[in-house]
């Protein structure tokens, strides 16, 4: 059962609604929409600054939640969607996630050649305040996908590298599938580039995965 904003939900804006669920659930039952998304966000970059003393961090995601939180994806899947309307079908698509997928040995590797100190584990303690502060489940945000991500071996070094990381922050991939930026520009979510995504939407192929491929190859 759904209950509206205005009912003690932690939300914060017109016509959302939220599933309430017990906090310190392991799994977060809550669908997600793009604007929950973006509010929840919005809170954990404010728990990040002050975390990390008003170090802007950056995240390297995959997913449903890139899916919907890319601007110009989300848009071609909602002109997608009336396209098939106008013809008198009944298509179906993705409108929520129930988590967040980012690639945290990335994050921890990053923030060691930055300085920062215990930066995966106090990144947790972020996530996990936000979970609280919205009654989510404990992996709405989360990187277990880790364990099955490839790690390759660079030619000329012989040091194991993140393939998938190294490619989603080059230049042109940060200009052209940076998801998210918080407004006190703490947070930014760069999504993994279209090959990579398109690649692990096939190893996991579950309901919306087909429809995602589409959009990325479009």
């Amino acid at each position: 059962m759904y209950a509206t904003i205005g009912l003690g939900a932690p939300w914060a804006g017109p016509g959302l609604s939220y599933a309430p669920v017990g906090q310190g659930l392991p799994r977060n039952d809550v669908e997600l929409s793009r604007e929950m998304l973006q509010i929840i966000l919005e809170h954990l970059s404010i728990v990040i600054a002050s975390e990390f003393s008003g170090i802007p961090i950056r995240l390297v995601a995959h997913g449903g939640a890139c899916m919907l939180l890319h601007p110009g994806l989300y848009e071609l899947a909602n002109r997608k969607q009336m396209y098939h309307i106008s013809r008198g079908e009944n298509p179906s698509r993705r409108t929520t996630t129930r988590d967040v997928d980012y690639i945290h040995r990335s994050f921890v590797a990053e923030s060691e050649s930055r300085g920062l100190i215990n930066a995966g584990e106090r990144l947790k303690k972020c996530i996990q305040v936000t979970a609280q502060k919205f009654q989510l489940g404990a992996d709405w945000m989360n990187s277990d996908a880790d364990v099955a991500l490839p790690m390759s071996i660079d030619p000329n070094t012989g040091v194991p590298f993140d393939p998938i990381y190294a490619q989603s922050v080059k230049e042109n991939n940060i200009h052209l599938y940076t998801v998210f930026t918080s407004s006190n520009q703490q947070l930014t979510i760069v999504n993994v580039t279209p090959f990579w995504a398109v690649a692990l939407k096939l190893v996991r192929y579950t309901k919306w995965d087909p429809g995602d491929i589409c959009l990325l190859l479009l």
